[in-house]
């Protein structure tokens, strides 16, 4: 099960509907946003729901507030 952020940079603007379907086809399913580079390019970024309890993602403060 994937958890945490994880973002993809310099995703052609040609291929960036193709690269957000798949990141939204994980499970669980992902927040997806990009952002415009201004270069022709996209940063995605998917945000998957909060990890479980005792893992690794929670020191870095991803757990409920």
């Amino acid at each position: 099960m994937a958890c945490g952020t994880f973002k993809e940079s310099k995703v052609p603007a040609a291929n960036l509907q193709n690269a957000i379907a798949l990141w939204k086809a994980s499970t669980p399913t992902p927040t997806v946003t990009s952002k415009d580079n201004n270069d022709g390019t996209y940063t995605i970024t998917a945000v998957f729901p909060d990890c479980p309890v005792n893992t690794t993602h929670d020191a870095a403060g991803s757990g409920p507030a």
